[in-house]
């Protein structure tokens, strides 16, 4: 600052002199301090700098949440917070592929209880065939008998042949054709033996049965008058006779058969069916060393062992090898449903752990890494507070040096 002259002996001039170079250096040096501030506003300024940068970083941690916003803020937590968070988001997408993928598995389980379901109508088929009174041991030969006015004029029957009846264990009884029989005479004849039905079928062929569903033994005893008729010697079971009630219930089998196989062909999902024996492996975390292999299991009626009704279910054989069938279907569905309710509910405990993990993970990052918003909103007010004190006193100090300024107005 420029001192005033003490001496009071100056002239008029030298006055006005003075005064003009006081003036002229007061106005530099308001200039200067245009440019260069004084120490109490510098420091001012600066703190107003230091409270604006902490304003800026506890608004962004309110805004976002976070107090760790980048690696400058804290390079350690927010690294390891990002490999927390990076092994969740892993663990998430391994979890989204699981559910995905036991869509499978409930799709199998919907497509055995409804394969059970026909089987057990299939085995209610059976049952019913079973109740039909089998078909008697015939046999029918394939030449028209009827027609003849005596039977020894078919060739390879001559007078005095013989040929044997018998069903079951009872005694067999021997028919001999004698020349001038007629073939009423011969069912006549055939008649007569117990348990034995001889009739002509619409063609006029002999047909000859075990009324009892025991088996027939036809055989030849002197040259071959058998083969004469038409009929071929031998033993004749159930299945050479015909039921046409058995017939249709077998024919309800096979079509309940054809609907298993039908059903375990669209028990699939998004390309994977359980029921044809795909075995899709489920995979708990990103590199797949942790997973568990479904196991599939071929479900349909060939796969079950259900083989289609054999000979028309005419004998009770037929049948009762069809019950073992089924029988053995259901074990097999049983098994399989089990095996299925166990991989789903290791499954669905394995998806509930890698969600609790992951949920451990978030934890852990957020712990490092997430801002108190109570104690983030007092270090603002604190700041807009401290704000306020130090502009009002970068305030009064440009006021200080301004009321200096006026005393060279």
């Amino acid at each position: 600052m420029v001192q005033l002259p003490s001496n009071k002996l100056l002239t008029l001039d030298q006055d006005l002199q003075m005064q003009q170079l006081w003036r002229g250096r007061a106005l530099r040096e308001l200039v200067m301090e245009s440019v260069l501030l004084s120490g109490s506003a510098r420091k001012s300024v600066q703190t107003l700098k230091l409270f604006d940068n902490d304003f800026r970083k506890t608004s962004q941690r309110l805004a976002t949440g976070l107090k760790v916003n980048g690696a400058s803020d804290d390079p350690t937590a927010f690294f390891t917070a990002s490999s927390l968070n990076n092994r969740a988001g892993d663990l998430n997408r391994a979890l989204d592929k699981v559910s995905t993928q036991l869509g499978a598995v409930r799709a199998a389980e919907v497509g055995v209880r409804a394969i059970k379901q026909l089987v057990q109508l299939a085995q209610a088929v059976v049952s019913s065939a079973a109740s039909l009174p089998a078909p008697n041991p015939t046999a029918t030969g394939n030449l028209n008998v009827s027609a003849e006015a005596d039977v020894t004029d078919l060739a390879g029957v001559s007078d005095g042949d013989q040929f044997s009846v018998q069903v079951g264990s009872a005694t067999a009884v021997t028919i001999t054709v004698n020349s001038g029989d007629t073939p009423d005479a011969l069912l006549a004849e055939l008649n007569a033996i117990d348990n034995v039905e001889a009739t002509f079928t619409s063609s006029g062929e002999l047909q000859i049965s075990a009324t009892n569903g025991e088996e027939l033994n036809l055989t030849e005893v002197t040259s071959t008058p058998l083969s004469g008729l038409g009929i071929t010697a031998g033993t004749f079971d159930q299945s050479t006779g015909t039921s046409p009630e058995r017939a249709a219930k077998a024919a309800e089998f096979d079509a309940l058969l054809t609907q298993i196989d039908q059903l375990a062909g669209d028990a699939s999902f998004l390309g994977v069916n359980l029921l044809s024996g795909d075995s899709p492996v489920l995979s708990f975390n990103a590199n797949g060393s942790s997973s568990l292999t479904l196991s599939g299991a071929n479900s349909s009626s060939s796969g079950l062992g259900i083989n289609r009704a054999a000979n028309g279910f005419q004998t009770d054989a037929d049948i009762s090898a069809a019950s073992a069938d089924l029988k053995g279907a259901v074990g097999s569905l049983r098994s399989f449903s089990s095996q299925l309710s166990t991989d789903l509910f290791v499954a669905n405990t394995r998806s509930d752990f890698a969600k609790k993990l992951s949920n451990v993970l978030t934890t852990g990052a957020a712990n490092l890494t997430l801002a108190d918003p109570n104690e983030e909103g007092a270090n603002l007010l604190a700041l807009q507070t401290r704000t306020s004190l130090a502009s009002a006193s970068f305030s009064l100090t440009q006021r200080a040096e301004s009321s200096i300024l006026r005393l060279f107005a």
